[in-house]
């Protein structure tokens, strides 16, 4: 069998593993912690796929993109289904992950010339390759917790667990809120949650107090009726960015910054809807129903990097006593 042949389908398998524990753990909150265990070795072995596959069905003659489920990977989805890179004469492979892990992976393993990362994880993949961030990416991120619990306040969640992909945003504006509220690190319990749709899953279904995660995300949650505890929108550091990989000249970065721009203007006309609701659904995973009254924002161009913020990134690590990678 072929490696994609494979990933695929274990791929397939893991997914409906999931959806089997989801449908068990949602009658009982006594399988959490088995529940947690499993994703986290179903995210380990997916990252082993791509440590371990060839680069069979990667096309090398194309600009490869490595994007994710976040909004300011929306442009790229839209510009390869629209036909906009094909139009202004980018030749393109979109490279889709659901987690920063993996996204990582494909940079260390060479199979990605740009890059959806945030300006911690670029830190520490600088050690184990060669990249550079070129564009940044006003994402917000939102602290949700469920609807069932007694909380409005940050620091009423002691001794509850906030779903984190570690050592990325998630966790620095975890950090944050715990030094602004004064709430003990010890009080708060973060499990390692990679895929940002499950972590999304695992509060439609009761199964994790709280989760940080980015849009469409947290509006999906919010529609549900669940609790928004804080935004990082309108706050700095301005953490996400496009990356360049050692294999990305100038110019193809300054032409994926053009398709990016091009993308974001034409994703504001009212013509494009059905593209990015169909996109809404199939990419992103959002249901059919939420995918077809589901508002977007109007995204912001990307703009040029801030030592600022880079130095916020490094400042940040420093503090964690972390300077290594995939730990």
């Amino acid at each position: 069998m072929k490696s994609e042949e494979f990933a695929t389908a274990l791929n397939t398998l893991l997914s409906g593993v999931n959806r089997v524990i989801c449908a068990i753990a949602n009658s009982s909150l006594f399988l959490l912690p088995f529940y947690i265990l499993l994703v986290s070795c179903s995210e380990r072995q997916e990252t082993m796929l791509y440590d371990t596959a060839d680069s069979t069905g990667i096309d090398t003659t194309l600009l490869r993109v490595a994007v994710m489920p976040a909004m300011n990977c929306l442009p790229v989805y839209y510009a390869e289904r629209s036909g906009l890179a094909d139009s202004l004469g980018l030749g393109m492979q979109v490279l889709r992950y659901q987690a920063q892990m993996d996204i990582d992976t494909a940079i260390i393993n060479g199979h990605a010339d740009i890059a959806y990362t945030d300006l911690i994880r670029l830190h520490r993949l600088s050690e184990k390759a060669t990249i550079s961030a070129f564009a940044s990416c006003n994402e917000t991120l939102s602290l949700i917790s469920l609807k069932t619990k007694r909380v409005k306040r940050f620091n009423q969640m002691k001794e509850q667990m906030i779903a984190i992909s570690r050592l990325s945003a998630t966790d620095y504006w975890c950090d944050r809120l715990l030094d602004e509220t004064r709430v003990s690190y010890d009080d708060i319990y973060r499990p390692q949650i990679n895929d940002v749709r499950l972590r999304a899953e695992m509060v439609r279904q009761g199964l994790i107090d709280a989760a940080m995660m980015g849009e469409p995300f947290a509006t999906w949650m919010m529609m549900l009726g669940h609790k928004c505890l804080f935004q990082s929108k309108g706050k700095q550091p301005l953490l996400y960015a496009w990356a360049a990989c050692g294999s990305a000249t100038q110019e193809q970065q300054r032409a994926f910054r053009h398709l990016l721009d091009s993308a974001i203007v034409r994703m504001s006309d009212e013509s494009q809807a059905d593209i990015l609701r169909d996109i809404l659904k199939h990419d992103y995973q959002l249901p059919p129903a939420l995918s077809d009254t589901f508002e977007l924002q109007p995204l912001k161009q990307p703009s040029d990097i801030r030592e600022s913020d880079m130095k916020a990134a490094e400042e940040w690590l420093k503090r964690k006593g972390d300077k290594t990678i995939n730990k």
